[in-house]
């Protein structure tokens, strides 16, 4: 009952599926191994990270409470740490695909 051009396009669909199958399959397993071999994280960045941080995050209700300072100055230095934290994420990020080893085999 199919017309040649169905069984065409019907083969292609199922072709594609099986790809995007064993595609799913292999980046599992890549995705698995890497967790395995990953080094847990370091308890000195957190500690640091808690440390450094939590006095840091409070200052800034502080600094922007006292009346002696500028009107919009609280929104400049919210500003500058929000940009600061995603400038510093994006370089963790690139240096984390950086270091991943390279999938020679994939196109």
């Amino acid at each position: 009952m199919w017309t040649p051009r169905l069984q065409a396009a019907s083969d292609r669909v199922r072709d594609a599926s099986r790809r995007v199958a064993v595609w799913t399959r292999e980046t599992a397993a890549r995705r698995a191994e890497r967790a395995r071999t990953s080094e847990p994280a370091n308890p000195i960045y957190l500690v640091a990270a808690i440390t450094l941080g939590i006095p840091a995050l409070l200052t800034i209700p502080l600094i922007g409470m006292n009346p002696g300072i500028q009107e919009g100055a609280f929104s400049t230095v919210i500003t500058f740490v929000v940009l600061a934290a995603f400038i510093v994420a994006a370089l963790f990020e690139i240096k984390k695909l950086v270091d991943q080893p390279s999938d020679e085999e994939h196109h």
